[in-house]
């Protein structure tokens, strides 16, 4: 008998253990980086257990910590297994060979995103090997809905609820241009929805510009979002976006493959 409620402790210790693992990737969920301190109050555990909880993470490739900062983001392992979900539609499959050709096409990295759980999540990311390479949205990776051109498109149309819930709490600055004044924030996306699509100047690094156009479904609603990134020379002329038809075809052409 004392074995067997040994036992039973040990199982219920080793549950806890995981749902408090899992408490700390869901942490990340609509951020970057993130202290240790951020970490411990999202979840709710002392710093100590944090940081074993996130050491553990870290062998494991689940959580990275940046060595400059010290500060924690997702691991390679949850890139991986995020690229190998597969959605109901398999936006992946539909739109891989439409980012193959924008990418080579124009010598940007292109992208395929959607809305889950208050986050912008890659799905896809295709670089040409003669351009640069955006490393900074990986894919199964997140961005703050207050930076770059898809996260924005995204926040713009949600329901008035939700919005208003991403700009009451903190608003992630990954550098000087990020837009962290809920008000400007608010007119900016307002902009957005009058017009259907985003250039994010310099916002998540500066030098890059990313644009981005929403893919809607046939009830008006936002599937997904195809977008590009480069330097900001090559995507912007005269304060206007370069590639802003070419990349509106390109997200017609993944509508109809989703409606095919």
């Amino acid at each position: 008998m004392m074995e067997e409620a040994d036992t039973k402790v040990a199982a219920v210790q080793n549950v806890r253990a995981v749902t408090r693992a899992l408490s700390v990737l869901n942490s990340f969920a609509g951020k970057g980086l993130q202290s240790l301190a951020q970490v411990s109050a999202a979840t709710r555990l002392d710093k100590g257990t944090t940081r074993r909880l996130l050491l553990t993470l870290m062998h494991s490739d689940f959580i990275s910590q940046d060595p400059v900062t010290q500060h924690y983001r997702l691991g390679a392992a949850i890139r991986k297994l995020a690229a190998n979900v597969e959605d109901s539609l398999d936006l992946r499959a539909i739109a891989q060979p439409i980012l193959l050709q924008l990418a080579n096409e124009l010598g940007v990295t292109a992208f395929i995103s959607v809305f889950q759980d208050n986050s912008a999540v890659c799905l896809d990311r295709v670089h040409d090997m003669r351009g640069i390479e955006v490393h900074w949205w990986a894919i199964g990776g997140t961005l703050p809905l207050n930076c770059g051109g898809a996260p924005k498109v995204f926040l713009a149309y949600q329901p008035e609820e939700v919005i208003e819930q991403i700009l009451s709490g903190p608003l992630e600055k990954l550098n000087a241009k990020s837009i962290t004044d809920p008000d400007v924030l608010r007119g900016q996306l307002r902009t957005i929805r009058k017009r259907g699509w985003e250039c994010a100047i310099d916002d998540v690094a500066v030098g890059i510009t990313a644009l981005a156009v929403p893919v809607f479904d046939a009830e008006g609603r936002v599937t997904c979002c195809v977008s590009m990134a480069g330097l900001t020379p090559q995507m912007v002329e005269r304060g206007k976006p370069v590639y802003l038809r070419r990349l509106q075809a390109a997200a017609d052409a993944v509508r109809a493959g989703i409606e095919a």
